[in-house]
C-alpha cells in the first residue's frame, strides 16, 4: 500500500518543482556586454555575413527617420539600464492552470506573452515582431523560454545584429529574492555559435513605480527620409575597427574583430603573441558617448 502514496509524490513533485515569478522586479548593477569601444566585437561568435553586417553598420543609423521610436526588442531590453520589469500569470478560471506569463518592461515599455499551455509554434512565415512569438517549460525550478518570429535587432548597438531567424532560448531562475536570465541567442546567419549572456539579475521589488515610456514621432536629424547610413567594405571609420587605437583593456584588433574563437578563456593566450594597439581610443569612441559620435564620424 505504500506504493500508491509514494507514486502520487513522484507525479507532483515537478509541480512542487515550479516557482512564482509574477511581481515586479528591480535590475541589479551589471556588467553591460562589451567594452564600449563601438564596432568592437570581441567575444562575439560572428560569423562571416555578421562581420559584413557590422563593417557596415553607421552610427547615423539611428538618425534615420523611419526608425524613431524604434523597439529596443524584449532580449536586448533586459540587459539594459531601464530593464525594471514586471510578471503576470493569465490563470485558466476552469482549470487554474497558468496559460501564460505577460511580461512587462520599462524599456519602451515592450512586452512579451510566454505561452504555457503546449499550443503550436506559427509556421515560419508567420508575422515576426519585436518580442516575437515565446513558449516556456519548466526545467525543474527554471522557466525555458523560446522565442522566434523575431524582427532582426541588435546584440550590441555598434551595429552588431542578430537576424530574424533567430531562436531566443531565456532561463529565467528565482532564488529567493533574486531573478537571474540567462540568455542564448541562436542564429544561423550572423552568429557561428550559440551566443550566452548570464549578466542579468534582479531583486524583487513590490513597491517598485513602473514609469512610462513615451515616445512621440518626430523629425529630429536632417537625414533624408528614405536614406540608409552605411559604410562600404572596408571604409568604416568606427574605433573598434581601427586597428591603430586602443580600447581600455589594450585589446589587439584581431580579437576585436569577434569570432567563436574569442568567446573561451584559451583565447586570452592568443591574445599574448598579438600586437596591441598603442594610441588610446579619442573621446567619443564609446557606445556611453555615441551623441557625440554621431557628429564627429563621417557619413
Amino acid at each position: 500500500m505504500a506504493v500508491v502514496p509514494l507514486l502520487v509524490l513522484l507525479l507532483v513533485q515537478p509541480a512542487l518543482a515550479q516557482v512564482d515569478l509574477s511581481g515586479k522586479w528591480r535590475p541589479l548593477a551589471r556588467n553591460e556586454d562589451g567594452d564600449g569601444m563601438t564596432g568592437d566585437a570581441a567575444g562575439l561568435p560572428l560569423s562571416a555575413e555578421g562581420r559584413w553586417r557590422g563593417d557596415s553598420w553607421s552610427p547615423a543609423d539611428f538618425d534615420v527617420a523611419e526608425w524613431v521610436c524604434r523597439p529596443h526588442p524584449w532580449d536586448f531590453s533586459l540587459e539594459g539600464v531601464l530593464s525594471a520589469l514586471q510578471f503576470w500569470p493569465e490563470i485558466d478560471p476552469a482549470t487554474q492552470k497558468v496559460v501564460a506569463y505577460h511580461g512587462h518592461i520599462n524599456q519602451e515599455e515592450q512586452e512579451v506573452t510566454i505561452w504555457m499551455d503546449g499550443r503550436a509554434r506559427p509556421p515560419e512565415h508567420a508575422l515576426h515582431t519585436w518580442s516575437g512569438f515565446s513558449t516556456g517549460e519548466w526545467d525543474g525550478d527554471t522557466l525555458v523560454v523560446t522565442t522566434t518570429h523575431l524582427k532582426e535587432s541588435y546584440i550590441r548597438r555598434s551595429g552588431l545584429m542578430r537576424s530574424d531567424r533567430s531562436t531566443i532560448r531565456t532561463r529565467w531562475k528565482r532564488m529567493g529574492d533574486r531573478l537571474q536570465a540567462t540568455v542564448i541567442i541562436y542564429d544561423p546567419v550572423y552568429l557561428d555559435a550559440p551566443y550566452i549572456r548570464t549578466t542579468m539579475m534582479w531583486a524583487f521589488d513590490p513597491a517598485m513605480p513602473m514609469d512610462p515610456y513615451p515616445c512621440e514621432e518626430a523629425t529630429e536629424t536632417a537625414v533624408p527620409r528614405g536614406n540608409v547610413p552605411h559604410f562600404l567594405p572596408g571604409t568604416s571609420p568606427l574605433p573598434g575597427l581601427n586597428p591603430k587605437l586602443a580600447d581600455p583593456f589594450g585589446t589587439p584588433i584581431e580579437a576585436r574583430l569577434g569570432g567563436a574563437a574569442t568567446m573561451f578563456p584559451e583565447y586570452i593566450g592568443r591574445m599574448k603573441g598579438m600586437p596591441r594597439p598603442a594610441v588610446a581610443a579619442p573621446r567619443g569612441s564609446t557606445e556611453r558617448d555615441s551623441s557625440q559620435q554621431l557628429r564627429e564620424v563621417p557619413r
